[in-house]
């Protein structure tokens, strides 16, 4: 056993459990629940100590059977032992058990359904005519199963189960199964039983009980060994009938994945539900998905068309998982990038199929890939695949390098081998271990057979150790000299930091005029290496189609090139993104100048593609953000050159959403009036009082349609908005039923400008009208607010027991509220500051997240102390300063 393994803290291996018979009676007025439980048992050593975990539940009674026992009576614990710090309970029997024999675990408890938007917990919403009503669902992952029922809550250690929910009559009860019998009990209260569940890891056990609407279709079973599969939405009453676009792409996706991982889908059903209260954006649990209202809603009527990629995506990724994770699980958390990494990649791939005009994988250059890339390129940034040793450090482990990076990775990989022969080896792998666990070495050796190609030995650097390379390319003449080191954003690695060699398939692209006509597969397996380009040819690039995990480092004459590439239409959209993208990392970092990158922009002036102003938005916000205590006659330098990219495009595109519009100009439309607003356009903001004024006074819905509503309500705030616009905007959020309008108003709510606004948005965002979930919302608006950024943080500081008592059982929530409030300081000050407010905390289960806000802090002080003169010295040659 290895190193790793030994240092898990894992439950004993004395029994295991091989079924469990759940009876759960939810309380929804008291909010608590009553719980009886059955577990067969397999006995592996003799015993007479049984541990097993167990969290803020009560155990009243637990007893053992085994025919094994002197008498086949049943023997009540003499003992029961909490230890609150592990989550465990360990019950002590009078009699001992005999190794390789069975038994029978009874166990009553109580628990609490909690606010607190994990194991198994209450949610509130109000119904048509205003009344709050409730609704209890379940949230396990990573480890809050042992929150609902006693169990060995370890993914590896899978069973069976048989779930029975005893509710109220009047309200719907869902599990993983389907309902073989209802029966009425008296009392108002009817029992539910369901078909036993595949065998499974606990994590993905889920229950559900509340007055709820559905919508339904089912497949064709045309690639499910001919049974069709019934598929719902549903949502609290009355909102259900917003979840038929969710309900298609569902239909589509499980066929496409029978067909795609060659296995049919393993249950009867699949049901995917509203949760009016959820942390993260949806949870896979096996044949009842749960889903943030705004992952999985839509109304034609008032939702923003942005979210239907929200919904289209997150509904693929959870499917994937139905596959990916649930029929094959990883063997423990230091692989749930087996599960995050492929769902991501394959999410991706059946949107691509169904919405082949959205150009999805030019979206994830510009959106996922570079969340991946940024996050690891920290000092602080962990392995994909990461130890784990104590459940404690878990949800630390759901970032953007568990999913993005471990997508970038597989994307590479597949593009290497050929997604065909790629597929084919994820299906070997799948069929494999299906109902059953796998590491990433399994994967491997899948994808080793399939392909003949000996996998884990190219890719083993890339999930066992943090980071990825930037390329250096130096020219000479004809012949390039490249050379790899470790990317990090806050400057050059040292050599202790750049011990790596990396595998890197390298993509290159000698342009439309290259009589091959191809990209060519080279491989960088040293340090360095020298290619020779052919005599002629129109321009080269590395990494096309932007597929390999890294940078590329130009020299700023190489870069001017491909600046005139881009004006002469000569540059595909992935590679427009992917080489603007390298520019600003490359500037951020000092490897090159910010003023390359604002000239590299500058020949973007003609650029019509959505995805690619995505990325030109998002180096200039990241510039703008760093660069926003800096003199006024800068930043304003800044605004106005940004004004002058955008202006012309908007008047050119207008405000108005015609229906023949495609997605992406749709998309497009309102980016753009969104970047002529933050940098002060005067015909836009004009534009937007105007549309402001009609929607509000005059309730012309028409002057707003629902894609420009948060980004009106973010310029009319930003520009001269007062109580009034502020008090409208509210009312908004409060009245509209629209989960996706409700975050727009949110977020919109943060760009006040005056101290006094601020600081109601501040207290707004955590008053009982914001639902815990939704702070992220506020914050972000706040955060983005130049005027708000600093108030923010000291709200937090100077609220920091309320913060944290409300929100910090919710990590992954907790861990945004931190970053949001740090991470775009550029001081060292900053850093003291934070260093000092965090130094009497105990930090142990947010302690990534923290310090990877203080590098960025610490990043972003480099990078003005670099190139502020650089930066002012452009936008004084380029007559953006006076």
């Amino acid at each position: 056993m290895s190193e790793e393994v030994d240092q898990r803290v894992l439950l004993p291996t004395n029994v295991r459990p091989t079924h469990y018979a759940l009876t759960i009676t939810p309380d929804l007025v008291n909010f608590t629940f009553k719980g009886s439980e059955v577990v067969n048992l397999n006995i592996n050593e003799n015993t007479s100590v049984i541990t097993l975990h167990a969290n803020d539940i009560e155990i009243r009674s637990a007893k053992l059977v085994s025919l094994a026992l002197k008498t086949s009576q049943s023997h009540r614990a003499v003992n029961i032992t909490r230890n609150p710090d592990k989550h465990t309970v360990t019950l002590t029997f009078p009699q001992e058990l005999a190794a390789k024999t069975t038994a029978t675990l009874h166990i009553e408890y109580t628990g609490i359904l909690n606010d607190k938007m994990l194991g198994f917990y209450r949610s509130s919403y109000k119904d048509h005519d205003g009344k709050t009503k409730y609704m209890a669902s379940t949230q396990f992952e990573a480890t809050e199963a042992r929150r609902a029922f006693p169990s060995w809550d370890e993914p590896a250690i899978k069973a069976t189960f048989d779930i029975t929910l005893i509710v109220p009559s009047d309200t719907t009860a869902l599990s993983n199964m389907n309902v073989v019998s209802e029966a009425r009990l008296g009392d108002g209260k009817k029992e539910v039983k369901f078909a036993r569940t595949p065998i499974m890891s606990t994590y993905l056990v889920a229950f559900i009980v509340g007055d709820l609407g559905y919508v339904e279709s089912s497949t064709t079973g045309k690639h499910n060994n001919g049974k069709p599969v019934l598929v719902r939405v549903y949502a609290p009453k009355g909102e259900e009938k917003h979840g038929e676009f969710a309900l298609g792409i569902a239909k589509d996706v499980l066929e496409y994945f029978a067909e795609v991982f060659g296995i049919p889908y393993p249950l009867p059903k699949c049901d995917m539900v509203a949760i009016p209260d959820f942390e993260a954006g949806a949870m896979e649990n096996w044949g009842l998905i749960t889903y943030r209202t705004t992952a999985i809603l839509f109304d034609p009527k008032a939702s923003d068309a942005k979210f239907k990629h929200r919904i289209a995506y997150t509904v693929s990724h959870e499917l994937a998982h139905q596959w990916f994770g649930n029929l094959v699980t990883m063997e423990w958390w230091t692989h749930l990038w087996l599960n995050e990494g492929f769902a991501t990649w394959v999410g991706y791939l059946a949107v691509d199929k169904l919405f082949p005009d959205w150009e999805i994988w030019n979206q994830y250059v510009t959106d996922g890939f570079q969340r991946g890339l940024q996050l690891d390129s920290l000092r602080s940034a962990h392995p994909i695949e990461v130890p784990v040793n104590d459940s404690s450090e878990i949800h630390q482990i759901f970032d953007a390098i568990s999913y993005y990076k471990g997508a970038n990775v597989i994307r590479m990989l597949s593009t290497f081998l050929g997604e065909k022969v790629f597929l084919s080896g994820v299906k070997r792998y799948l069929m494999r271990h299906k109902f059953s666990n796998a590491s990433t070495n399994d994967l491997w050796k899948a994808l080793t057979e399939e392909s003949g190609n000996d996998v884990s030995k190219f890719m083993t650097l890339w999930t066992k150790m943090p980071g990825h390379p930037v390329l250096t390319v130096d020219e000479i003449e004809n012949t390039l000299r490249i050379r790899q080191c470790r990317f990090l954003s806050s400057g050059v690695a040292s050599p202790e930091e750049d011990n790596t060699i990396w595998w890197v398939p390298l993509g290159v692209d000698l342009g439309p005029s290259d009589p091959q006509n191809e990209i060519r597969s080279v491989v960088l397996t040293q340090k360095e290496m020298t290619l020779v380009l052919p005599e002629k040819y129109e321009f080269y690039q590395l990494n096309a189609r932007k597929t390999g995990v890294f940078r590329v480092n130009y020299s700023p004459e190489r870069l001017f090139k491909l600046g005139q590439a881009v004006k002469k239409g000569l540059l595909e959209t992935s590679d427009r993104i992917g080489i603007m993208a390298d520019a600003g990392a490359l500037a951020a970092s000092g490897y090159g100048k910010t003023s390359g990158l604002l000239s590299f922009i500058k020949e973007f002036e003609n650029e019509d593609q959505y995805l690619v102003w995505c990325e030109i938005n998002s180096r200039l916000s990241g510039l703008l953000n760093v660069w926003f205590e800096q003199p006024e006659p800068i930043y304003q330098g800044l605004l106005k050159f940004q004004r002058q990219l955008v202006s012309k495009l908007v008047t050119k595109l207008g405000w108005e959403y015609p229906e023949s519009d495609d997605y992406l100009t749709t998309m497009l439309r309102t980016l753009l009036i969104r970047m002529a607003g933050r940098a002060d356009d005067p015909e836009t903001v004009r534009e937007a009082h105007r549309r402001f004024h009609a929607f509000t006074k005059k309730n012309e819905e028409s002057a707003l349609h629902p894609n420009i509503r948060g980004v009106v309500f973010e310029i009319v705030l930003s520009h001269g908005g007062g109580n009034e616009e502020y008090d409208s905007i509210l009312k908004y959020y409060s009245e509209s039923r629209a989960a996706d309008q409700k975050v727009v108003a949110l977020t919109g709510l943060g760009f006040a400008q005056s101290d006094i606004l601020i600081q109601r948005a501040l207290k707004f965002s955590t008053s009982e009208d914001v639902r815990n979930q939704d702070i992220i919302y506020a914050f972000a608006g706040l955060q983005t607010n130049r005027k708000a950024r600093r108030a923010l943080w000291n709200y937090i500081k100077e609220n920091w027991y309320l913060i944290h008592e409300r929100y910090s059982k919710s990590l992954a929530l907790f861990e945004h509220i931190i970053k949001f409030g740090i991470e775009l300081f550029a001081s060292e000050d900053d850093v003291k500051d934070v260093e000092k407010f965090f130094s009497n905390k105990n930090c142990k289960e947010f302690e990534r997240p923290l310090q990877q806000s203080i590098e960025n802090i610490r990043a972003n002080a480099a990078w003005i102390e670099r190139d502020s003169k650089d930066v002012k010295d452009w936008l004084k040659a380029n007559g953006y300063l006076q």
